[in-house]
Order: structure tokens, then C-alpha cells, then sequence
């Protein structure tokens, strides 16, 4: 079978971008990231690597990279703000379930990770290498322009440059990231060997969990990261005006905000030392991530950035690169046109992410509502979790089963085969002809219990 050259330009070297890189040369494509920063890493604190794409991590050797950085959980704990708890899910049932764990990382050992991978599979990452302009060369071809004026040229073109694309710019001049509400989250990290020290905070580290403590407007989620070090913090909150960038804060205000809540986390809240404002900004949803040509194509937050309650906007970066390199590895292989990939790729991906960016947007609403009513029945819908009765709905998105395995299960290169193959058969092909059942569903409904055979 033939096999075609296709050269790839990942515009950004975040976590979507890199995650990117690193599927599409395992499918065979050349890769040349350019990067605005002078140097490669990311800011920032923890972030969930939730079963969806700890796969992914796993697969591609990225975790080998990470190591004991890396932390699993033993449960989440959902909470009111005065400490009582509501809610409460085992991991071992999700990772289980899933047969992939749930990581939480501190962001910098996360891009560490996918940069040796990237560059140990053959990736080309230039850094100062901003972008200027693009450039339609021929029908077939895409010249990029960086600041320094050094010219490069791809068959694609992916936009992995997050919230304030550049690449976005070019398909959709229009469009503006914009928070959907006033809230907005602080990000600290308090070390461990700190709050031990505390007699009364320190019974919240005495096992690895995750701690949800939600109120009326506002909620702080915690977790370890770097190897059970650090005590990672999420404090959301809402504002009277709508936060657009990141912003410096005065630290009695914050304190201020969660004086009321549980004694243990607020003793946690008064050792931070410093923290900024991050604004929770919402992209589209647009009507196309790709320009006519479908030669210069949107992944990651520069096509759909989300609120951060459900812990899904990186994820759902690199479930689109992993996805957009499977159809891209068909053009190598002559089974497909770039068109071809790209549409299949929107067709599929765009519902996908429209879908998680209005579940977790649910799910912060979830967690801060009204004190009354509305809390009262969230709290009842939880409360058989806390005697570990089965369940087969629950407000507590991180444990609830259709949650679970919709978002939390989802298989991206799974996905991506299915379409693929769907796509050039044109209709799923019947695992047995007979009763006309078909590959995915099988996959769904039975084979996920049975034995390898």
C-alpha cells in the first residue's frame, strides 16, 4: 500500500498541542511545533488526568515519564461548606470500571512528560517561534510566517494555542473567548509538610482524596499532587463584574470569602501566600473548526474552551489530537483526502465538545446552589452513595454511572477507528451478519466485561 508524506505544523506547545504531536507522529506524520515562548513549560497548578485520557498517557509512554508524580486518589468526597458530607465516591470502583486510574498532576510534570515524549518520537519543537500569518499557498499548502519572519510550510496546520489563538483569528476573526457568569477561580498550592503541622487541618491529608466543599456561589475543590507533596486548591467564586484575565488579588478578599466554611479547609485558606483570579472562559460553539480548505484546523481551547468544573479542558484537547491524528495516519496511508479527515474529524469531535462544555458548566451550578431547597434536594440525591447503595443517577457527576462512562470512559482513538471505519465502509460493518449487530455497540454493551480473547 502507498504511503504518503503529510507534514503537520502544531501551532503551540500546551498540553493539547504537545498531546497532539505525539499521536500524530505515532500515525506517521512528520511534526513541526512552533512555539511562542522563549522556553518550553507551562504555569499554573494540579489538574485531573481523568480515565478518558490517562489512557492516553499510558499508551503513549508519557506516564513512564511522569512517574511518581502522578497521584492517584483513594475517594472524592463531596461536602457542604460546614464539612458535613453528602457525597462520596470510591476510585477503585471508577478505575475498575474503567480499567484506566484517575492521575491528579501538577501541570509543569505533565508538560515535562509529553515534551520527551513528543521529542523522543520525532517531533520538531521550535521555540520564539510566534506566529505572524498564514498563508493559503497554493490550494494543497499552508505557509506560516512567525515574528522573526522564518517561513514554514505544511499540508496542515493544527491551531493549538489555547484561549487566545492565533490561529482562531484566521477562521473566525469574530469570535471571543467570554465567561459565561462572574465566577471566576483562585489556584494556590499549600504544601503538605505545612498543613501537618496544623493539629486541626491536618486530619483533611491523612489519605490521598479529593475534597469538594460546596456552598452558595462559591466551592473549593483540593488534591494532592507532586508525589503527596503539595496539597493542590481550586477556590471558585463568583464576582459582580465578568473576570476576562488573569488578576492580581488582595489576599483578605480571598480569605474573606470562605470564612465561613468548614474550620479544617479554612485553617488550609489562611496558609496560602499568594494566588491570582483566573477567569473561566467559554469558547463558541463555533460553526466550523477549519477554514474552507480544511487545511488549517482548531483543536483544544482555541475551538472550545470550557468552564473548569468537570475537569475536562485539557482532556479534551488531547482527546481531539489523538482523535484528528487517527484520521490523519488514513491519509498517510491513502485511505482518505485531508478534506476528508478534517470533515470526519469536526463531524465527530464538535458534538463531543459542545456536550462537555454545557456539563461542566451544570456541574458548577451543581455545586453552587441556592442554601434552601435546592441544596436540600442535591443532598438527598447523593445521600445513598454515602451508604454505598447502587445507584443509577446522581448529582455527584464524578461518581454517577451514566457520567462515568460517557465522559470519564470515553475512548477518543476508540472513537476514531469507529468513525473511521464507518466512514469507508459508509454504515458500520455487522460483527455477525446474522443478527446484525454492530462492532461498536458490541464493544459497548458486551465485550467490556468479557475476557480477552
Amino acid at each position: 500500500m502507498a504511503s504518503y508524506d503529510v507534514h503537520v505544523g502544531l501551532v503551540g506547545a500546551g498540553i493539547g498541542g504537545l498531546a497532539a504531536a505525539i499521536a500524530l507522529r505515532r500515525a506517521g506524520a512528520r511534526v513541526t511545533v512552533l512555539e511562542a515562548a522563549s522556553s518550553l513549560g507551562e504555569i499554573g497548578a494540579g489538574i485531573q488526568m481523568t480515565p478518558n485520557v490517562s489512557r492516553l498517557l499510558r499508551a503513549w509512554s508519557v506516564s513512564d515519564i511522569i512517574g511518581d508524580n502522578l497521584v492517584r486518589m483513594e475517594e472524592i468526597n463531596m461536602r457542604r461548606k460546614d464539612g458535613t458530607k453528602v457525597g462520596h465516591t470510591p476510585m477503585q470502583r471508577v478505575e475498575s470500571t474503567l480499567g484506566q486510574p484517575w492521575w491528579v498532576v501538577h501541570r509543569a510534570h505533565l508538560h515535562h512528560g509529553l515534551v520527551e515524549v513528543a521529542k523522543t518520537e520525532g517531533a520538531v519543537v521550535l521555540i520564539d517561534s510566534k506566529v505572524a500569518h498564514l498563508n493559503q499557498k497554493t490550494q494543497n499548502r499552508v505557509e506560516v510566517r512567525t515574528t522573526k519572519g522564518i517561513n514554514h510550510t505544511f499540508d496542515l496546520v493544527i491551531g493549538s494555542d489555547g484561549i487566545n489563538s492565533v490561529v482562531r483569528k484566521v477562521i473566525h476573526p469574530e469570535a471571543r473567548p467570554r465567561p459565561p457568569t462572574g465566577n471566576a477561580a483562585y489556584r494556590a498550592i499549600v504544601p503538605y509538610d505545612q498543613i501537618r503541622k496544623d493539629p486541626v487541618a491536618r486530619v483533611l491529608i491523612e489519605k490521598p482524596t479529593m475534597e469538594v466543599w460546596m456552598a452558595e456561589g462559591s466551592y473549593i475543590i483540593t488534591y494532592p499532587i507532586s508525589a503527596g507533596k503539595d496539597l493542590n486548591m481550586v477556590l471558585s467564586h463568583q464576582r459582580p463584574e465578568m473576570v476576562t484575565t488573569v488578576e492580581e488579588v488582595d489576599m483578605e478578599d480571598l480569605r474573606a470569602t470562605y470564612e465561613d466554611y468548614d474550620p479544617r479547609i479554612k485553617r488550609v485558606v489562611d496558609m496560602i501566600p499568594y494566588a491570582q483570579r483566573w477567569p473561566l472562559l467559554v469558547t463558541g460553539p463555533l460553526e466550523t473548526w477549519s477554514t474552507p480548505s480544511r487545511r488549517v484546523v482548531l483543536i483544544g481551547d482555541a475551538a472550545h474552551s470550557m468552564t473548569n468544573h468537570m475537569a475536562q479542558g485539557a482532556a479534551t484537547s488531547m482527546e481531539d489530537g489523538a482523535f484528528l491524528a487517527k484520521c490523519v495516519g488514513q491519509v498517510i496511508q491513502g485511505n482518505m483526502s485531508i478534506n476528508d479527515a478534517v470533515e470526519l474529524y469536526e463531524r465527530e469531535r464538535m458534538p463531543k465538545a459542545y456536550v462537555k462544555q454545557q456539563v461542566s458548566f451544570l456541574n458548577g451550578a451543581i455545586w453552587q446552589l441556592p442554601e434552601g431547597p435546592m441544596q436540600t434536594s442535591r443532598d438527598e440525591a447523593m445521600a445513598p452513595e454515602l451508604e454505598g447503595k447502587p445507584m443509577l443517577r446522581s448529582p455527584n457527576l464524578y461518581g454517577d454511572p451514566a457520567t462515568v462512562l460517557e465522559v470519564y470512559g470515553y475512548d477518543a482513538e476508540a472513537h476514531a477507528e469507529q468513525a473511521i471505519e464507518a466512514f469507508l465502509l459508509e454504515q458500520d460493518a455487522p460483527s455477525d451478519p446474522k443478527p446484525g449487530v454492530s462492532k461498536p455497540l458490541e464493544e459497548k454493551y458486551l465485550n467490556w466485561f468479557l475476557p480477552d480473547q
